[in-house]
This record gives C-alpha cells, structure tokens and sequence, in this order.
C-alpha cells in the first residue's frame, strides 16, 4: 500500500511520520478561493477543503492500477464566526492576534481519506473542533511575536506547538489536531482497513 500526504506542510508530515514511515508528499493544487468564497460555516470549510485536497491528488493518480492512500488535510482558525486563514502580511498576523489575545477561539481540522484497495474505493471525512485559549498580549508582545516570522504561515497567526505557545493559556481537544493533523482519525481509519 502507498501513502500519500497532500501537503508540504513540515508539522503535518512530522505528524504522519508517527503512524507510517514511509509515504510520498504530493501536494494538492486545488483553487481554494472558489470553496472559501461558497462556504462560511468553518467545519464545513475545513472539512470541504480537506476533501477537495484528498480528492484532487487521489484523480491524478487514478490512472494507475495500484493500491494507494490518500490523506488530505485543512486546519483553521475561527473567532466567533470570523473565519482566520494564514495572515497575508505582518499587518495581518497582527490585527489576527489583536483579535486572540485575552480571549478562546476554535479550530477546526479537518481530515480525509481516500483508500483505493483491491476493488473498492473508500471515502472517510471527519472535522475535529478544539478551543485554544489565549493569555492577555500586549502590542508590544504581539509584535515581537510577529517579528519572529513564525506567525506568517500559520492559520490564526500563531503555532502551538512553537514559540506561541508561551501565549496559551491552554486548550480543550486534540494537540496534533491543533497543529495540523487528526492523527486519531487516520490511525484509527488505517487500522480498521488492515492498511498498518
């Protein structure tokens, strides 16, 4: 069986690293801006883009009569119901955790598999919603943070699992979640289909 994850993302493919060894990275080139612009509601969102990533890999590889995984995933951030993707510039990343600190949010990942096995084809798509919880940040903390670039690529302006966390109080849900990839739901989906 062949794994492929849809993402160059360097924490998601950590991630998967914890559950098989090897896999080949295949990133989706899907237009994202045509989902974003149709679907508001953030589960929803996280968990079509998690598809469309999937979907989109595993019909380019669909030609080849072979047996392959597909894991596609999509991690935002939402404050009430302000949906924050990664920020566009450093502005952005602070007007991002202007909104954050002192207060929770939720985020939302979601994760899809597809399984091309024997005969069949397999679809599994979940959404798993954590909140995260903020401490109070100054201007001056939130630009240093920002100054550190670490804030730039990441959903909501911040990363968990990396120098922002000195600015979490703490959170409810899943850690790997959080940073990018529903471990749970593909070692649980791996299992129950013999793929490990």
């Amino acid at each position: 069986m062949e794994f492929i994850l849809a993402s160059t993302s360097p924490r998601r493919k950590q991630l998967l690293s914890t559950i098989v060894s090897i896999y080949d990275i295949i990133p989706s080139n899907i237009d994202e801006s045509e989902i974003k612009k149709n679907e508001k509601n953030p589960e929803e969102l996280a968990k079509k883009l998690s598809y469309a990533k999937a979907y989109s890999v595993f019909l380019d590889k669909y030609k080849e009569n072979n047996e392959y995984t597909v894991i596609g995933s999509d991690t935002l951030v939402a404050f009430g119901n302000i949906i924050l993707g990664k920020p566009k510039d450093k502005n952005d990343a602070i007007r991002m955790l202007k909104l954050l600190q002192g207060n929770s949010h939720d985020v939302y990942t979601g994760t899809t598999v597809i399984i091309k096995k024997e005969h069949s084809i397999i679809f599994k798509t979940e959404v798993n919603k954590s909140t995260v919880y903020f401490k109070n940040m100054s201007y001056y903390d939130i630009c240093s943070y920002v100054d550190t670039k670490e804030p730039l690529d990441k959903a909501g302006a911040y990363a968990v699992q990396g120098i922002g966390k000195v600015y979490l109080k703490g959170f409810d849900g899943d850690y790997n979640s959080i940073i990018g990839l529903d471990t749970h739901m593909i070692k649980d989906t791996f299992e129950r289909y013999n793929l490990i």
